[in-house]
């Protein structure tokens, strides 16, 4: 089965966007981010009302609903900041190639992606998983280096379905995984 796409700058956030919400490291770093962020609001705003001579009640209360805040608006920031920054470097002249078309491939013994400069082959048991998002699938051939496929360039649910399928069959019987 061969299909031709192209990956866009959308498809390669969206990646990164999965990777950092489904990855045990990523949301621990993330929820750690958090607390420490809300604690540092909490116990420094209190401590500087104290130096000041103003610590009552109200400003600890003050402090406590601006640490709320800081917990909760803190993924939002997060994700903006990370959308921005894979734009970013999306926009380097070494990262061109990323978003280009791309022609996949997927044989008896290998899958393949050629195309925008990449000449890769991956045996089916290189791949790590394959998990997927609204509009993607995400063919992991290592930590953090997945093979990006967009649900739009399959034209009906039975051509995505058929894709899945036997990339499925192809990873099982080589001993590669499907979901971690």
């Amino acid at each position: 089965m061969q299909i031709k796409y192209t990956v866009s700058p959308d498809d390669f956030v969206a990646f990164n966007m999965s990777y950092m919400y489904n990855s045990p490291i990523m949301r621990a770093n993330i929820r750690n981010t958090r607390i420490i962020s809300a604690v540092i609001v909490l116990v420094g705003g209190s401590a500087l009302m104290q130096v000041f001579g103003k610590l009552s009640i109200a400003s600890v209360l003050i402090y406590a609903a601006f640490a709320v805040f800081v917990f909760f608006a803190l993924p939002y920031t997060i994700k903006r900041k990370v959308r921005k920054g894979v734009m970013k470097m999306l926009m380097q002249p070494q990262n061109k190639h990323i978003c280009t078309e791309k022609t996949l491939t997927l044989d008896e013994k290998e899958l393949s992606l050629v195309g925008g400069g990449e000449d890769s082959h991956y045996t089916y048991d290189t791949v790590e998983r394959v998990t997927e998002d609204a509009e993607h699938y995400f063919i992991y051939v290592g930590a953090m280096a997945a093979l990006i496929v967009p649900y739009r360039v399959f034209s009906t649910g039975e051509e995505k379905a058929a894709f899945y399928n036997m990339l499925c069959e192809r990873v099982q019987q080589n001993s590669g995984k499907i979901k971690d």
